[in-house]
């Protein structure tokens, strides 16, 4: 009877399985494997922080989504959105979005605009296409991979073997994400995932339905336990302190919430693999300090030796039913393990005390001065979001406008803290929804873990990815690792594979569901399409747009340009700011070349537009001062523009530079056209430049003066004093004009104009011979300049 049923059975089978269920079947494993590489090769991109690569990445994706609808719909399954978690994901695009219509840069808004609606689709395909736990397991191991990859490249880097630019620096592994605490933080987020394979590896048999090559889990044991090797190796190799806390913390959260029977093992498996990690990497980058590339690569096949020792140690006493015995006799263990600490922590103080160098150089490493930054940051990141606190300033919203608000001069384009600038750009409705994926996440991972007290294997797959995701989450709070997108992806994958999870599990109430006959809707098909083709399209012609800005780039930076090079560096230009006309940068670019080919019309259009889409940049606003000024026309509109330019970046030296430089000029053209009253305004404020540079210093306190270290203290440079000199010479302040105008000559940027405007003054003064040796000076140095002598003898304001 039972040999009858089997049989029914696989005709049964035969009966269902068609060669257009086949088709279908095809078409989920290439958007499977289609999303498998989407999450393997950003990290390979820079990892994916900047736009072209991000734009590239949302146009595969939108690829892949719609051949996911494609397979969803041959299922008649039409659903979108059936979770508050769903709901949560989409509302952080569409809140960008929505954002981007006030935002200070609308380039910038566009472009976050794109990276969140990557993220959303990353999400919704790891949430629809993964159907049971082995298909989370191979897409953990393609992050797996990639993530080893991204390791060694950066140990090749330091050695020489291949070259990421910016790949490794000052003794720290950036590798090819080029920023050392996002890598350690996709390090460690991975590093989990890495203990997770190791133990499911070696225990198939607590596995349910696994598969036959797992009974070889001792083999992959060994080779996830020399990936794990590598990957902490190389996060140590960051030397990433706020990456090593987080890491810290959340390991202990990670043991504390390992089903039963695993604590012990993944603790053991973790000092095996870990110390041999420390003392690999501790002798690779010395090696490599003092250039023996050869004995770095040595230190690493050490730690991989020690590593796969340690593996066939723990393979032996797991066997001898060793780990048994661990487990029984807990507090024997415990109290051995805390011996084994204190004795370590009394060899490090005997270390310390006949060290104390190094103990000066590792407190350094610890950078208080970094934390201290970062609050700064924050704090003036507050200050934006008080501003505009409902939908906030745009995506790009703090790199638009940050130094307007700085509390001294620093530079970063990023808050440094991922919530922070969240509320910067998006206001508390992004916080909500930022919030909201994490209270939806954390529930749905709750609820998982709870709901499979039965089945170890479901229990640590899905604490594996929430402790993944916490791991980044966290990091993010004192950093911005999520900026990169590569990372971002990998955490919105966790969230989608909690929904996923979720899915598949209630799959035998969708299956008696699935019996009612369901009609086909080609409409939401056709829905899916047209969203899909709109999106390619859009974010292609972002891409053509890049492209040809970065093709004009090529001609402008050759170093024998001609008129032939310019003309088509120009024509690429216009053709990138009709495809992306929302982005000032090309805009800005084109007015500055106009503007040297004297074509101060189109100059000026081009310029005003910049301003339009980018209301806070200050270089928009010194190019559209420098074409007032060079128009010989709207003076009170260039004296407008240079104090807009200072009053967006205070702390920034070249638009103090710029504003004394428009006011003579426009003092100059003023008392040009017969209004000597006027221009003598303009001259005194041109004067007062100074005072405005010390009363600005004077706001800050002694520890912002101490941060302040990415430029030299404001005060006066030789351009401002050029100017003020010149101002001080006709308003006939000749003493202060004298001292003011011999700085200028220190420098090779003024030196001619110096030397003009003194040989003016000493001529005043009666002082013939050295008026003519700086007029000969001023010859040399700006001949044009020089031959409009005779015209500015008489250029001087009456008291």
């Amino acid at each position: 009877m039972s040999k009858v049923s089997a049989k029914g059975k696989k005709k049964a089978a035969a009966v269902k399985k068609t060669p257009e269920s086949d088709q279908w079947e095809i078409i989920h494993a290439i958007a499977f494997w289609g999303l498998a590489i989407l999450l393997f090769l950003p990290p390979y991109f820079r990892g994916l922080f900047f736009q072209p690569e991000q734009e590239r990445a949302l146009i595969f994706a939108a690829v892949i989504f719609w051949l996911a609808w494609l397979w969803k719909w041959s299922k008649r399954d039409y659903s979108f959105l059936s979770h508050p978690l769903d709901y949560c994901v989409l509302a952080f695009p569409a809140v960008y979005l929505v954002s981007a219509f006030q935002a200070a840069n609308y380039g910038l808004a566009v472009d976050e605009a794109v990276k969140t609606t990557l993220y959303f689709l990353v999400y919704w395909l790891a949430s629809r296409l993964v159907r049971d736990e082995q298909d989370i397991v191979t897409i953990l191991h393609v992050i797996y991979i990639s993530a080893v990859g991204v390791a060694l490249a950066g140990l090749a880097t330091a050695t020489g073997i291949v070259n990421i630019k910016d790949g490794f620096l000052n003794g720290r592994v950036y590798s090819s994400f080029q920023y050392p605490n996002a890598l350690a933080s996709y390090l460690a987020a991975v590093t989990f995932i890495g203990f997770y394979l190791w133990r499911r590896a070696g225990a198939p048999s607590s596995i349910k339905g696994a598969p036959a090559w797992l009974n070889l889990g001792s083999f992959y044991q060994y080779l996830y336990a020399a990936g794990n090797l590598v990957l902490f190796a190389v996060l140590l190799g960051t030397k990433s302190n706020g990456g090593l806390l987080v890491f810290s913390a959340v390991f202990i959260l990670f043991l504390i919430g390992l089903p039963k029977g695993t604590r012990i093992p993944v603790f053991i498996h973790f000092i095996f693999a870990g110390i041999p990690a420390f003392l690999a990497i501790w002798g690779f980058l010395a090696a490599v300090a003092g250039g023996k590339m050869g004995l770095a690569w040595l230190w690493m096949f050490v730690g991989l030796a020690l590593a796969l020792a340690g593996q066939a140690l723990y393979s032996f006493a797991e066997r001898k039913g060793l780990l048994q015995w661990i487990a029984a006799h807990r507090n024997v263990v415990l109290a051995v393990a805390a011996l084994v600490i204190v004795a370590g922590c009394t060899g490090a103080g005997v270390y310390v005390s006949g060290h104390s160098d190094a103990v000066k150089t590792l407190a350094g490493e610890i950078r208080l001065r970094n934390a201290t930054e970062r609050m700064y940051f924050f704090q003036d990141a507050m200050k934006m979001f008080k501003e505009r606190p409902i939908i906030g300033w745009g995506g790009g919203g703090w790199q638009e406008a940050y130094r307007a608000y700085q509390s001294y001069l620093y530079n970063s384009n990023q808050v440094h803290g991922h919530y922070f600038q969240i509320m910067v750009e998006a206001g508390i409705l992004g916080l909500l929804a930022i919030l909201g994926i994490w209270a939806s996440f954390l529930f749905v991972a709750h609820r998982l873990y709870h709901g499979a007290r039965e089945n170890t294997a479901g229990r640590l797959l899905i604490w594996t990815i929430t402790i993944a995701a916490v791991s980044i989450g966290l990091h993010a709070v004192i950093d911005f690792d999520l900026s990169l997108s590569a990372l971002a992806m990998v955490l919105w994958t966790m969230f989608g594979f909690a929904r996923g999870i979720g899915i598949y599990t209630g799959a035998r109430t969708e299956e008696k569901k699935s019996r009612t006959y369901v009609a086909p809707n080609n409409a939401v098909l056709v829905g899916v399409s047209i969203i899909s083709i709109m999106l390619i399209f859009y974010t292609g012609t972002l891409a053509v747009a890049g492209n040809y800005a970065l093709q004009a780039g090529h001609y402008f930076q050759k170093q024998n340009i001609n008129q032939e090079d310019i003309n088509k560096g120009v024509s690429l230009l216009q053709k990138a700011s009709s495809y992306s006309s929302l982005n000032a940068e090309y805009h800005s670019n084109l007015a500055r070349v106009y503007a040297q080919q004297g074509k101060l019309d189109e100059g000026m259009v081009e310029a005003k537009e910049a301003v339009k889409v980018s209301k806070y940049n200050a270089q928009c606003y010194a190019d559209l001062a420098g074409l007032y000024l060079n128009g010989n026309k709207n003076n009170e509109e260039a004296v407008n523009a240079a104090e807009k330019a200072l009053s967006l970046a205070p702390f920034q030296i070249q638009w103090y530079e710029l504003l004394a430089r428009t006011y003579f000029v426009v003092g100059y053209n003023v008392f040009a056209g017969g209004n000597p009253e006027k221009a003598k305004q303009y001259f005194e404020k041109a004067v007062q430049v100074p005072a405005r540079i010390q009363s600005q210093m004077d706001s800050l306190n002694d520890q912002e003066k101490m941060l302040w270290k990415d430029a030299p203290l404001l005060s006066p440079t030789p351009g401002v004093k050029l100017n003020v000199g010149i101002a001080q010479y006709i308003l006939g302040m000749w003493t202060e004009a004298e001292a003011n105008l011999q700085a200028g000559l220190q420098d090779e940027r003024t030196k001619g104009d110096a030397a003009l405007w003194l040989s003016l003054l000493k001529d005043k003064q009666g002082k013939a011979q050295e008026a003519n040796d700086l007029l000969q000076q001023a010859k040399q140095s700006a001949p044009q300049l020089a031959q409009s002598y005779e015209g500015l003898r008489n250029l001087i304001v009456k008291n």
